[in-house]
């Protein structure tokens, strides 16, 4: 069951670490009786626990890893065989059919109280903690109008009491598993300690885990219910605009598209000429890379293509290593100024000049956008 020791022989466990038999040379035999040379010298009690190689039944044995962070680590270890050993162990999660996974996720309260009221730009929205939350939450439900056809549903998602009888499933099903003592065990019997032990971590993790959702639910729904429903809704949906920023579900994943709108704007060409943009939607992803894009097919002098989904090319952005309202709110202005101010029409910056040069190189161009469509001027 446990991807770890396979081979059959004898490991001990001293001190809550895990020994592993050491294969013996002369080049091993010296380093071993220096190092034990060393640790005979005036040793404390936590020096001794702390002995890299230790010798049992004449046999030596190396200091391989600690028996709590193998179990609290498992899941960097064999990430795989975790995910399996969760899906054996755990039972089904209640209200979780739905591609929003039947709950309003961290990410999506993220981009909905932190990271929208930035843009959207109300005097409803000026409040901070929860009495922001509620106001924002009234201008959504102002512009939202859940469908009928819903509303059974997500009462259905409200209803607390599957999300109780779970969490007392898992109650019944722990059991408290002892750190072996030390000594010697085979390969089988600490297999048969580990997985006994995973599955106790993997439990008490999921009833940690509904117990914090059981709470924030009960908390939610108690403030509004009305208010849930339309949280519910957005989640279930897995899209909302307002007031030109917004965000979409990617695929069926708890990822998510934020975006913001340019509107329309002007961008000068070499000679002075004025060339009008559409207004496009500039998105960035909340799973890395957080790298900034244009949804629709577009063309710019910073897009290499005419197409889809591109990234934008910006001099000197550093790109953030993780998600946080912050960090997007960054990367969308970011992105959006040097759209609509970052290009040079002297300087002719960009992948494309928005003006045709004499390079018979294949370009975007940009001629349909152009507003003045008089010969041009060369700029003294």
């Amino acid at each position: 069951m446990i991807g770890l020791f396979t081979n059959n022989h004898e490991i001990v466990v001293h001190s809550g670490f895990i020994y592993l038999p050491l294969l013996f040379d002369p080049t091993v035999e010296r380093e071993v009786r220096i190092l034990a040379d060393r640790e005979k010298t005036g040793e404390s009690l936590r020096k001794r626990q702390e002995k890299t190689i230790i010798e049992v039944g004449r046999k030596y044995f190396v200091k391989a890893v600690g028996l709590e962070s193998l179990l609290r680590n498992y899941d960097q270890v064999d990430a795989d065989l975790y995910e399996e050993l969760k899906r054996a162990y755990l039972p089904d999660r209640p209200n979780s059919s739905s591609p929003g996974g039947g709950w309003i996720d961290k990410k999506l309260k993220t981009i909905i109280f932190k990271i929208m009221p930035y843009f959207v730009r109300s005097k409803r929205v000026l409040e901070r903690g929860e009495r922001r939350r509620g106001q924002i939450l009234d201008l959504i439900a102002e512009r939202i109008d859940v469908p009928p056809t819903y509303r059974a549903d997500i009462d259905a998602l409200l209803d607390t009491e599957p999300m109780k009888d779970v969490i007392g499933e898992l109650e019944r099903r722990l059991s408290p598993v002892e750190p072996p003592g030390d000594g010697v065990f085979s390969t089988s019997e600490l297999r048969e300690w580990l997985g006994k032990a995973l599955k106790a971590r993997i439990l008490e993790e999921e009833k940690d885990r509904l117990n914090r959702e059981l709470q924030e639910r009960e908390e939610f729904v108690e403030a509004n219910r009305n208010l849930a429903r339309v949280m519910f809704y957005i989640a279930e949906r897995g899209w909302l605009e307002m007031d030109g920023c917004g965000f979409t579900r990617i695929g069926n994943n708890r990822d998510y598209l934020v975006y913001k709108r340019t509107g329309e704007y002007v961008l000068t060409d070499y000679y002075g000429r004025s060339y009008l943009f559409p207004d496009c939607r500039v998105a960035v992803s909340t799973c890395s890379p957080f790298k900034p894009v244009v949804i629709e097919k577009y063309k710019h002098p910073f897009l290499y293509a005419h197409r889809s989904m591109q990234e934008i090319c910006m001099r000197g952005f550093i790109q953030p290593q993780e998600f946080s309202a912050e960090n997007i709110i960054n990367v969308l202005e970011e992105a959006i100024n040097a759209l609509l101010y970052g290009y040079d029409g002297r300087r002719r910056n960009g992948y494309h000049s928005l003006d045709p040069t004499r390079v018979h190189v294949k370009t975007i161009e940009f001629v349909d956008h152009r507003v003045q469509k008089d010969s041009p001027k060369r700029p003294r």
